[in-house]
């Protein structure tokens, strides 16, 4: 489509809108091709949320409540909910889609949420989020709204700083444009809108906007749902202009300031080094630390520590399971054991173990090499490509598909004292890599533990234990 001069969007859409007069159907609903004789009513519905949402915007008239297309929508729901239970996310989904839509255009729904109830625990997850809007429409919202969202938000995946829907894996929902970026857009819109708790709206921006690909989402229907959330969400939240000062406060002392003027993507660091900590929180101490701002504005923020310790850390999975092991590498292919002690001129396979319980991007991974080995050049050298292919295998297929499923590290970097390891994606399961050392020199060598983590999300990590090995 040709670009549209800003000053020409509302002549367009209000010309837009009254093109989908020729889509309507004999029945009053709105069918896919025009003309059109039987409708559909998951479109019918859809297409009166476009006129509903365009009206809001002052564009196109309002819906009647004796508009055919509603009736289009009360009858499909007297139908009978299937007793086949692979059906019934299909019929929840559509079943909750055209209640939300009859009830914000002021028809009683009481009845058919009433109904639809006892499908809670099939329903997909944006299903959740339509009955919620539905039971939303009345003051009081209905008695059982409270559980409903609590389905909703215990549904959502949570990891890091971001969290998403990940929908039910059901071929029918394709037929009603599902995706896990439309669920997601849609319950931060819903959540927005609604004014439910708000701890998982940054959450759900942050996953969307970094959904994206080349600045847009997967096709029509997940950019127009991940647009129309992020605007209820900018029209909530990000309504001021930033104009403020924000105070970062440790028990009662100020540690810094940072100044915000304007609309940028820019962040600003407060920094306290390890010495100044301990002077203000003696060992055993505890001091609140606090954020606040002065002005107007919405104020974002995450704390990092950095820290050196005295001993070597204990393994942690924090959404990564990193585990390493050391044998001898026998160049006849011969299976080996784990080992940790070996000798001068040995050469030793080291093999790194990542368990996902799902799907991660941007991982780095660093392993630290004993400092009494060297690797191997020439295995680096000759074997780089095919190292490069194995390294991330879940199970012995060795086929494309289960490449393409599984995800590889596709860049290496090999340095005197580590190899680091880089992957754009890693799907649930389990991945391995390994690489070849020699043993050098003799003596005792503490190792610190291999480390796993999101490069834009580095809540999500994992590290290895410590290991000490011993070369004769």
């Amino acid at each position: 489509m040709a670009n549209i001069a800003p000053a020409d969007y509302k002549t367009r859409a209000t010309a837009l809108i009254a093109s989908l007069e020729k889509y309507r159907c004999g029945d009053g609903g709105y069918g896919y091709w025009g003309p059109c004789t039987i409708s559909n009513a998951y479109l019918t519905a859809y297409v009166l949320h476009v006129r509903k949402v365009a009206h809001d915007l002052g564009v196109g008239p309002a819906i009647s409540t004796t508009d055919p297309a509603l009736n289009v929508l009360s009858s499909w729901l007297r139908r009978d909910a299937p007793l086949n239970v692979q059906r019934q996310p299909w019929y929840s989904a559509t079943a909750t889609y055209l209640i939300k839509t009859l009830a914000e255009n002021g028809v009683n729904q009481d009845a058919n949420i009433n109904r639809i109830l006892p499908l809670a625990d099939r329903m997909p997850i944006f299903a959740l989020n339509y009955l919620a809007d539905a039971m939303a429409e009345k003051t009081p919202k209905h008695p059982r709204y409270d559980d409903v969202v609590r389905r909703l938000t215990n549904a959502l995946k949570i990891e890091g700083d971001q969290a998403h829907a990940e929908e039910l894996d059901d071929d029918q929902l394709w037929f009603l444009w599902n995706s896990n970026i439309r669920s997601s857009a849609l319950v931060l819109k819903g959540l927005v809108q609604r004014g439910d708790d708000p701890v998982h709206v940054p959450r759900l921006v942050r996953w969307l906007l970094a959904a994206r690909t080349n600045g847009r989402w997967g096709n029509t229907q997940e950019n127009a749902m991940a647009l129309e959330a992020l605007v209820a969400y900018y029209k909530k939240y990000e309504a001021d202009v930033p104009d403020m000062t924000a105070t970062v406060t440790l028990g009662t002392r100020a540690i810094g300031t940072a100044t915000f003027r304007g609309r940028s993507s820019a962040s600003q660091q407060v920094r306290l080094a390890m010495p100044d900590l301990l002077r203000q929180v003696p060992l055993g101490a505890e001091r609140d630390l606090a954020f606040s701002r002065a002005g107007t504005g919405r104020l974002y923020y995450s704390t990092r520590v950095q820290f050196a310790p005295t001993t070597p850390p204990p393994a942690i999975d924090d959404g990564m399971r990193i585990e390493r092991r050391y044998e001898r590498y026998n160049e006849n292919g011969a299976a080996s054991v784990p080992a940790t002690s070996f000798a001068a001129g040995d050469l030793i396979r080291v093999t790194l173990t990542l368990t996902l319980p799902a799907e991660r991007r941007y991982v780095a991974v660093v392993d630290a090499m004993p400092a009494g080995v060297e690797a191997v050049d020439s295995w680096f050298s000759t074997t780089a490509s095919d190292m490069a292919r194995d390294a991330s295998r879940q199970t012995a297929d060795q086929s494309w598909e289960a490449e393409f499923r599984g995800g590889s590290f596709d860049h290496i970097e090999k340095y005197d004292d580590r190899v680091t390891l880089f992957a754009t994606r890693l799907s649930e399961g389990k991945h391995e890599f390994s690489y070849v050392v020699r043993a050098t020199t003799a003596g005792t060598f503490n190792v610190t533990g291999t480390t796993a983590e999101q490069m834009y999300a580095p809540e999500v990590k994992g590290r290895a234990a410590a290991a000490v090995v011993t070369i004769k």
